[in-house]
């Protein structure tokens, strides 16, 4: 469901985005000023979010920005944005998170919903400690998503050191081959709660047989591309694995994501351990694959797009970010009982002089400078 509206400090009626004049006398005015704001820290504009945080008793800093030529909330916190992920998602989605711990706790592994890393770059829908430092994060996809976004978390993910593992009921999301979906069908909460309900995954997990290139191996080398080499060369099969079993066993390295190159064509999936290592064995002088993933097309915005939304810093692709650490849940800050405006913020650190100053400074258009060094202060240095 998209965040509509928002709440300003000094107009007694919530903002609603998709007005082109916001619902209120003046509102056109009023809309290019607030996406032109950049004067004050996003904390001290009385821009606030009047959607599920205000419902649940949090009142959080917004501002607005413009995405394909539609209006766009954005929070400023990752948890306040969790915090809508969380109130949209369905009792299906939950279910397949529940049973994702039960099945890794089981297993003697450690695992916890929705916790993010140290950088708050990677949330997981179920992070689980395995064996021998195995770090699997298992998600669950059951709503249309722009297979792009699928495909940078599961990057993020890696530059984590964590593997995730891609969950989905639809058939349509398991075809865009941006990851190795594990493809379950579409059951009913009630289904995916039963201890008994074994769940197969469809797709995503298959087998790798190793074929001698003789004269008995069907058509020319493939790697020769002609002839016989005596070699070995790999086939896949799909095969069944239940859900807990799968949960259990790739928490305990037992089953791998593995780039297997069959012929000319390289694609991935989940596979045993033992497969895996028996092909890398027979092609120990050939270099790793690379999956040539379709270019996905950037989807436009629908009615159905949340507004409300935090925008995400770019990721430096040159760091790999270890996941050493899974900090607590942030403290909630809870909306003031008064109606108030809020007060002065202080978020940076004064830059005035040849050597900084170094106070609790507000941001003006010289740079961060506190009450002492601000523009117009008696006696300040600019």
């Amino acid at each position: 469901m998209p965040n509509r509206y928002v709440k300003l400090a000094g107009v007694d009626r919530k903002l609603d985005l998709t007005e082109p004049d916001l619902g209120v006398a003046g509102g056109a005015v009023l809309l290019e000023r607030l996406l032109a704001d950049r004067r004050l820290p996003v904390a001290v504009r009385g821009l606030t979010c009047a959607e599920i945080c205000e419902r649940l008793g949090y009142r959080e800093p917004m501002y607005l920005y413009r995405r394909m030529g539609r209006v766009v909330a954005s929070h400023t916190r990752s948890d306040a944005q969790d915090r809508h992920h969380g109130g949209g998602e369905s009792d299906e989605h939950k279910a397949y998170k529940e049973r994702a711990v039960r099945a890794a706790e089981e297993g003697g592994h450690h695992a916890t919903a929705e916790r993010a890393s140290g950088d708050r770059k990677v949330r997981s829908d179920v992070l689980i400690r395995g064996a021998n430092g195995v770090l699997l994060g298992f998600e669950s996809q059951l709503s249309p998503v722009n297979p792009r976004e699928i495909a940078a978390r599961d990057a993020a993910a890696r530059r984590a050191g964590l593997v995730d593992a891609w969950q989905t009921d639809s058939r349509a999301l398991a075809e865009a081959l941006v990851v190795p979906w594990l493809r379950t069908d579409k059951l009913p909460f009630e289904l995916i709660v039963r201890r008994d309900s074994p769940l197969p995954f469809r797709g995503g997990v298959r087998r790798i047989d190793l074929v001698r290139c003789d004269e008995r191996f069907p058509g020319s080398c493939p790697r020769k591309r002609t002839g016989k080499c005596r070699g070995w060369h790999p086939t896949t099969r799909p095969t069944e694995v239940a859900f807990d079993p799968f949960i259990r066993d790739a928490a305990s390295g037992l089953y791998v994501r593995a780039t297997v190159k069959v012929k000319r064509t390289a694609f991935e999936f989940w596979t045993p351990a033992a497969d895996y290592a028996a092909y890398r064995d027979a092609t120990a002088g050939e270099p790793l694959p690379s999956v040539a993933y379709p270019r996905q097309a950037k989807s436009v915005m629908g009615d159905g797009d949340p507004t409300c939304r935090v925008r995400t810093p770019a990721v430096d692709e040159a760091r790999d970010v270890p996941l050493a650490d899974i900090p607590a849940a942030r403290a909630p800050h809870p909306m003031p009982t008064d109606t108030a405006a809020p007060p002065t913020l202080y978020r940076g650190e004064c830059g005035a002089g040849v050597t900084k100053c170094g106070a609790p400074a507000r941001f003006y258009a010289c740079g961060w400078r506190c009450d002492s060094h601000r523009p117009g202060a008696v006696g300040g240095a600019l």
